[in-house]
């Protein structure tokens, strides 16, 4: 049963692989932003003749923010900044380090490899699920560095990570 789980979990994290090197970034079309842009500056114009980029309210810069770039600004204005980018990192670090406890359960068949590769990767199921909500809110504002992600492959990966989860749960309970 062990072995069936190792092979399962093999197959997700291939996909997980295959996910990340398909991935493409979010980008804007430029002819859709020419065009909203020319219609946001006829519609100024007509209204009351000032230009759209005068006419964005954005919050005032408190003193200390004057020398900051551009992006740490927008970092500083996520709900929680750099929590993406954390998530990306931590999601594949936990998961080939519950990958390897488990491979060690294994070989081994000591019971304490079983339960901190199960418990690793509850955290890498977390963070997968932590990075894939903060990606999807990051495409919807139209950040240029969100991933987009095939949609099959992905439910492929979740439904893999699902049974994974499920069997390495039974394993270490001992069901």
């Amino acid at each position: 049963m062990a072995i069936a789980a190792l092979v399962l979990w093999t197959l997700t994290v291939a996909l997980g692989v295959y996910l990340l090197i398909t991935s493409t970034r979010v980008t804007r079309d430029p002819e859709t932003l020419d065009d909203a842009r020319d219609s946001v500056t006829a519609g100024a114009s007509a209204v009351g003749g000032a230009p759209a980029a005068a006419r964005v309210v954005r919050p005032p810069a408190r003193p200390q923010d004057r020398f900051d770039p551009p992006s740490l600004r927008e970092a500083k204005d996520e709900p929680m900044p750099g929590l993406r980018a954390l998530a990306e990192f931590t999601h594949p670090a936990l998961a080939v380090t519950g990958f390897g406890f488990w491979v060690a359960y294994t070989l081994v068949r000591d019971d304490i490899f079983g339960v901190i590769g199960f418990g690793v990767m509850l955290g890498a199921i977390a963070a997968g699920i932590s990075w894939a909500l903060t990606n999807g809110r990051a495409a919807k504002r139209g950040d240029t560095d969100a991933l987009a992600f095939s949609p099959r492959v992905l439910i492929f990966h979740i439904a893999g990570a699902a049974i994974t989860l499920l069997l390495a749960a039974l394993i270490t309970a001992k069901v």
